[in-house]
């Protein structure tokens, strides 16, 4: 599938997604935040996880707040995107209350203040434990496939880093799918430039890929 196809493909499919997830209510959203965060914890990746990459979500993503607050009181470190040049660089918060400052499309960020030196100190780089990147999307597939919004950040900056892995001798993430059970499809659109997860972990599941 390839062009104009796998274009339609994917807006059809984005369609449905948030067709889908626009009925879930409120009290469904909150339970299902605070589940995946208890699926987060007693997976087998949660104890050797020095960093957790989250983010702040928009109205019809699985909030990331329970797992941040989960890894805040473990004394792990967790980083949150900004996007700077069209890029997503992240960098540690040390509360779930910020401060963040709205970004683009109306996303929170890092408030980033003290200059550039600041900034960069704070900014996540590969280490010698674990990071765990909890990536957000539409929907999602047993293969390892993710579909989302289309800017294309995450793919992006999943790219970037396995391009330059070879660099780092350890602490290679792993990029997790997070979602609500319902984004979990037999097979998602996807072209050369989607990247493929490591695995996904919902409010009911946690599926690493045999790759992974």
């Amino acid at each position: 599938m390839v062009g104009d196809e796998l274009q339609e493909s994917k807006r059809i499919a984005r369609a449905r997604a948030l067709s889908v997830l626009s009925k879930l209510n409120p009290k469904r959203r909150q339970r299902a935040a605070l589940d995946a965060g208890e699926v987060l914890r007693f997976s087998n990746v949660w104890t050797a996880c020095d960093c957790l990459l989250a983010y702040m979500a928009l109205d019809s993503e699985l909030d990331c707040t329970p797992a941040i607050q989960l890894a805040l009181n473990e004394d792990k470190r967790v980083f949150i995107p900004k996007t700077i040049a069209g890029k997503l660089i992240f960098f540690r918060i040390l509360s779930s209350d910020g401060p963040f400052a709205e970004g683009p499309f109306g996303i929170r960020e890092p408030a980033v203040a003290g200059g550039e030196s600041v900034a960069k100190e704070a900014a996540w780089e590969p280490g010698e434990g674990l990071s765990l990147v909890l990536t957000p999307g539409l929907l999602f597939d047993e293969d390892g496939g993710r579909l989302g919004r289309g800017g294309g950040f995450f793919d992006r900056f999943i790219r970037g880093f396995r391009s330059g892995e070879a660099a780092f001798d350890v602490g290679n993430p792993l990029f997790i799918g997070y979602a609500y059970d319902e984004q979990i499809v037999e097979k998602v659109p996807r072209g050369s430039e989607d990247e493929f997860l490591d695995g996904v972990l919902t409010d009911l599941r946690f599926v690493r890929y045999p790759d992974g």
